[in-house]
């Protein structure tokens, strides 16, 4: 069973500063909305980004808000355009922290399309630049178990169990260390990923202690982030403890929280994330029961939407090659504009010269001929 990944790659810079306070206040404010009002935060990012005397600093740091903004209102492709015109932008060495974020957040956009390559492409760039002097050791750990879950549920959805836990230890260890509020959510969904991999390696003591874990108290990141958030884990710890009783020969149980889950109308949105997932296991539940009209039931509810979902997958990967040819196209335009403005400009400073040079030649060359003339 491949679960959704569900990790806050999140990251916020409230107290950063920039030259102009007025223009600084309004990036301030776009990055503060980000969870609040993401679409009042894109919008903002958006018209600073239209104004000519932007900083430097300011200008990277309004990309990576569209970036960032994009994946809280899920919007992929948004999220891999801006998070790459980000990476373009950010050249100088005080950017690198700017830039491991935007390599990570696009990396959790190819893990969820299964583009493996490129997603670990990006990470290794990512853990790479952790070395340098210029990330702060707060944001150091944040940011690295974040690069670790994301490998960690890479290999995991690759079937690499024993890698995958070896990754989700890791991350574990970094947000338990991480003074960041957020890190109490994500170790949250680290420790219950962790257990459907033991799951998978039929380890169901040590999953049974992971999914405990991943249910108590999260501290100060339940008041600081949205309902959403918690609600999401609230509900993959449900299916994640009926896994358990399921896999204990305790289909009833299992069912029963299952079913909760499907009839919670609280919040559909989360619902619909792990919705296919419930049927799966739905299925599996009603044919240890011996009930093979509900299995085949909820067995072809669930082959419909994977069905639906790989088809979506596959028009996100053909809409992102697109996008990527045009983007490729753009550049080789501007390219090759600057190449013959380049050209041109070279021209003009040479051309008199070359003009110069050619009518001294033919000056000498004429003194030449009429010497010979002379002595001839």
């Amino acid at each position: 069973m491949k679960l959704p990944i569900f990790i806050v790659l999140l990251f916020l810079c409230f107290s950063c500063r920039a030259d102009d306070p007025a223009e600084d206040k309004m990036v301030v404010r776009a990055e503060k909305l980000t969870l609040s009002n993401p679409q009042k935060s894109f919008d903002l990012a958006q018209a600073l980004l239209k104004e000519h005397s932007l900083n430097h600093k300011n200008k990277v740091r309004s990309l990576f808000v569209l970036a960032n903004t994009s994946n809280v209102m899920e919007r992929p492709l948004d999220v891999i355009k801006y998070g790459n015109l980000t990476l373009e932008n950010a050249t100088e060495e005080s950017d690198v922290i700017t830039k491991i974020k935007a390599l990570t957040l696009i990396g959790n956009t190819y893990q969820s399309i299964q583009l493996n390559e490129k997603l670990r492409t990006n990470l290794d760039q990512a853990e790479k630049l952790l070395s340098s002097p210029a990330v702060p050791d707060s944001m150091n750990s944040i940011v690295r178990g974040n690069i670790y879950y994301l490998k960690a549920m890479n290999y995991f959805s690759n079937m690499d169990g024993n890698i995958a836990l070896s990754y989700f230890d890791k991350a574990i260890h970094q947000y338990l260390i991480s003074k960041e509020p957020v890190a109490g959510i994500n170790i949250k969904f680290a420790y219950i990923n962790k257990g459907w991999a033991l799951i998978d390696q039929k380890r169901f003591s040590l999953a049974k202690q992971n999914f405990a874990l991943a249910k108590t108290d999260i501290g100060p990141a339940s008041k600081k982030y949205p309902s959403l958030f918690i609600e999401r884990l609230e509900a993959t710890s449900a299916l994640a403890e009926a896994k358990v009783y399921s896999v204990q020969n305790d289909p009833e149980r299992s069912n029963t929280i299952l079913f909760g889950i499907l009839n919670d109308k609280k919040n559909i949105q989360i619902k619909k994330e792990i919705e296919n997932d419930v049927y799966k296991l739905l299925a599996d539940n009603f044919l240890k029961k011996n009930d093979v009209e509900k299995h085949d039931y909820y067995q072809n509810l669930y082959i419909s939407r994977a069905s639906k979902y790989n088809q979506m997958a596959a028009d996100l990967v053909n809409k992102l090659i697109q996008q990527e040819g045009q983007e490729y196209m753009i550049k080789k335009k501007e390219t090759d504009r600057k190449y013959f403005l380049l050209t041109g400009i070279i021209l003009l400073i040479f051309l008199p010269i070359i003009l110069f040079l050619i009518k001294k030649t033919t000056e000498l060359s004429r003194k030449y001929r009429n010497l010979r003339k002379e002595v001839y």
